[in-house]
């Protein structure tokens, strides 16, 4: 369909880049001017991105620029090639279709118009491979980020990259890391996109998001926003799963397809905490004896990696002013706990170079073994153990991420006891958990303030990291409260990989749920509630299913709290598992469209898409003032 819009909009936005590159020069200055004047022209119709402005490398004297074109309510998204010189026409990424010759400054200039929508998926690859490399994806390092994850990544990726460009300006760093899902939990292939009902609302893939297409889709924000900066694009958590062998190979092989498909990310997230052996951890409830560790290590290692293991981990280990020592016990059951885990995570890290190379892309990246998942508080010297066992065996890790004992969009607790100051205290919050060390700690070595252990326990873990020139890794860091994240920034001296996710889709809900009451997107996100609520009702959310019936005994059926404080005033049940609702279907619209929750909410008007990514975008900035150390 052909796009429409006013096109003598389009010829004076032509004779702003025609003015501005006379001598053939597109940069940083001439980009800037462009859309200064852009501004000043009051467009109606067509809306174009200004730092997307690059060289048709095919003719230097061509150029391309990104716009969205406006009519009847609805937006489409273009690429506009602006042929001063038309005789490469033939040469454009892709089949226009829309072309016009126009008169600008007594030149004839061919004007095609090609789709460049996020799932234009080849042409937006095209012109970052050809066009403009500096809009692909980099490894991320040392450098600290902010790692937003995206399931709605047309609505939240604009808004992350329109943070990052003013914590670069206003803080001097750039901590952009804007395309992040996990891949085998809340994205997956399209294969399995298009063979999910949405009758399940745990199962993989509830964001409707794909791996390819998270990735394409931050490529085309980068390149419509303009970022030249570099930034992080992450697949987040190859989680192999399985209660046996047979099992744990069989999801072993998923994963290898989800990195195929993942190879042009530039970091790699693995979750093998299946096969961690917890009750070789002297916290686990029922621990193992010295004796069966013992068996246990003679069964998972053979002689020569018995060798190693206690050769390599019986010397000392003297790391920013700390000396650290193992004793043969400790070997064993650190070995027998992690040890086959740490296997898989070398075989997975060789197979991403491998996936990457098949794909002819640079091998590079970034390597995150996810310890987090372990249903145990990470000590030092199991990072340590964890992480120096990679970096001998040749898979060095960029990125580690502990569990510090977050619990995900949910406020770290500020005080022992629970009450309605401080939201939940430490002793209610640790139930259930494998913490049983924690409120000890806390009471005895820190005068019952639990923020005050945390912030040391996060500087020991983030001295280790960076002995090993790695940088600490927080998960589940959607919901965390100021002081939390100041604390965090102080310990690790800023060098932080800070994950988020589910806080910018609840900021998503925020918005619907505050529209008046019986209008359109009010009424859609009660019935995304009563949709939870009924899948609650059959158990489908769990041990967790129970909560659904108990918040709206509470009066909060709706209510997702105040985010400021963390949501813990909120239904915590629709907290954790309301976004997992948007993958599936409208089945209560009274109107008859039965589409899922994500395809309506991809129709939001243009005044709350505004909204959500103010909102977002604030955030994000929120974040980032906060972790700066």
């Amino acid at each position: 369909m052909e796009p429409r819009f006013n096109f003598n909009e389009a010829v004076a936005v032509v004779a702003k880049i025609v003015q501005h590159t006379r001598d053939g020069a597109i940069d940083a200055k001439s980009r800037e001017d462009i859309a200064k004047d852009i501004a000043g022209l009051n467009l109606a119709s067509l809306k174009p991105y200004a730092g997307s402005l690059a060289k048709d490398p095919a003719n230097g004297a061509n150029c391309y620029l990104a716009v969205d074109a406006a009519a009847d309510g609805k937006t489409r998204p273009l690429l506009m090639h602006v042929g001063v010189d038309s005789s490469s026409a033939g040469h454009l990424l892709a089949e226009p279709i829309r072309t016009e010759h126009v008169q600008v400054e007594g030149k004839e200039i061919r004007l095609s118009f090609i789709p460049f929508g996020s799932y234009d998926h080849e042409t937006i690859r095209k012109f970052a491979e050809q066009i403009d490399r500096a809009f692909l994806p980099r490894p991320q390092r040392s450098q600290p980020a902010i790692a937003a994850g995206n399931r709605h990544p047309e609505i939240s990726l604009p808004a992350v990259f329109d943070a990052f460009r003013t914590i670069l300006d206003k803080l001097h760093v750039n901590m952009a890391s804007t395309v992040q899902l996990s891949a085998t939990r809340e994205m997956t292939t399209e294969d399995a996109i298009e063979q999910r009902d949405g009758e399940n609302p745990v199962a993989t893939g509830h964001t409707r998001v794909s791996i390819r297409h998270l990735y394409h889709a931050g490529l085309w924000a980068a390149i419509r926003a303009g970022w030249r900066a570099g930034y992080n694009a992450e697949a987040d958590h190859f989680i192999v799963s399985g209660n046996n062998p047979e099992e744990i190979a069989q999801s072993v092989e998923m994963v290898k397809t989800a990195i195929r498909h993942a190879a042009g990310y530039t970091k790699f997230t693995t979750d093998t905490s299946r096969l961690f052996e917890l009750q070789a951890d002297s916290r686990h409830p029922d621990p193992w004896s010295d004796s069966v560790v013992n068996e246990r290590f003679q069964q998972i290692f053979t002689a020569a990696e018995q060798k190693w293991l206690r050769s390599e981990f019986s010397k000392s280990f003297d790391l920013e002013g700390r000396n650290y020592t193992f004793t043969d016990s400790e070997i064993l059951r650190l070995g027998v706990k992690f040890g086959q885990s740490l296997k898989l995570n070398e075989e997975l890290y060789g197979y991403i170079i491998k996936a990457k190379a098949e794909a002819r892309l640079d091998t590079a990246f970034d390597f995150e073994p996810s310890i987090d998942e372990a249903e145990t508080l990470t000590t030092v010297k199991e990072l340590l153990f964890y992480m120096h066992w990679l970096k001998a065996r040749g898979r060095a890790a960029q990125l580690c991420p502990p569990n510090l004992g977050f619990k995900k969009r949910q406020a770290y607790p500020v005080a022992m006891a629970t009450s309605p100051a401080d939201g939940v205290g430490l002793l209610d919050y640790c139930h259930h958990k494998m913490w049983p060390e924690l409120p000890g700690r806390v009471e005895r070595d820190f005068g019952g303030k639990p923020l005050e252990e945390l912030a040391t326990r996060v500087a020991e873990l983030a001295d280790v990291a960076r002995s090993f020139d790695t940088t600490l890794s927080i998960h589940s860091g959607s919901g965390k409260q100021q002081e939390v994240l100041e604390r965090i920034g102080k310990s690790t001296a800023g060098r932080v990989n800070y994950k988020i996710s589910g806080e910018l889709q609840l900021q998503l809900f925020d918005v619907l749920r505050s529209q008046p009451a019986g209008s359109h997107w009010r009424k859609l996100y009660e019935r995304m509630v009563k949709r939870a609520n009924d899948f609650a009702a059959t158990g489908a959310f769990g041990y967790e299913s129970e909560l659904a019936a108990k918040y709206v005994s509470m009066g909060l059926e709706y209510d997702l709290g105040d985010a400021s404080r963390g949501r813990v005033d909120g239904n915590l049940f629709l907290v954790f598992w309301l976004g997992n609702l948007v993958g599936s279907r409208d089945i209560d619209s009274p109107d008859g469209d039965h589409r899922f929750f994500k395809e309506k909410i991809d129709e939001l008007p243009e005044e709350l898409l505004a909204e959500v990514r103010q909102r977002n975008s604030r955030y994000v900035v929120w974040l980032a003032e906060h972790l700066q150390g």
